[in-house]
């Protein structure tokens, strides 16, 4: 599973990145800002993307729609310690919304389902590349 961290506080990121590497993630890439969050997105496809919406630059908000316009199938978490504030339309273009101070058994799952949809989308590949 490949992830992307973006968040402008260095140590949630570090959190983050900790967090998810030690259940598994084989690929984490970090940001602290929005333009570096999109330059690695066109990189890289991500699974899994935790999003802080509150940044300086290009905000949370941008990067999500073009995020999700890039790649449609990645689980994409808001991360935020406003989550009251989250606009109506990110709701839209995200999977899930995660309050500040994020909870480790919440992470541990959505990591734990990103890597069944990753594991069903490969399968799903394999069957495609086996019927040609």
């Amino acid at each position: 599973m490949k992830a992307l961290i973006v968040d402008d506080d260095p140590d949630f990121r570090s959190f983050l990145s900790d967090g998810i590497t030690a259940m598994g993630a084989d690929v984490i890439h970090t940001a602290e800002s929005g333009e570096e969050a999109l330059a690695k997105a066109i990189q890289t496809r991500y699974d899994l993307v935790t999003l802080d919406i509150k940044m300086s630059g290009v905000s949370g908000i941008d990067v999500l729609s073009v995020i999700r316009g890039l790649m449609p199938w990645s689980v994409i978490a808001i991360v935020s310690g406003y989550t009251e504030e989250v606009p109506e339309m990110a709701l839209d273009h995200t999977d899930l919304v995660l309050a500040k101070p994020v909870r480790i058994d919440i992470l541990q799952k959505l990591v734990e389902l990103t890597g069944d949809l990753v594991e069903k989308r490969e399968a799903i590949s394999g069957l495609a590349d086996s019927n040609q």
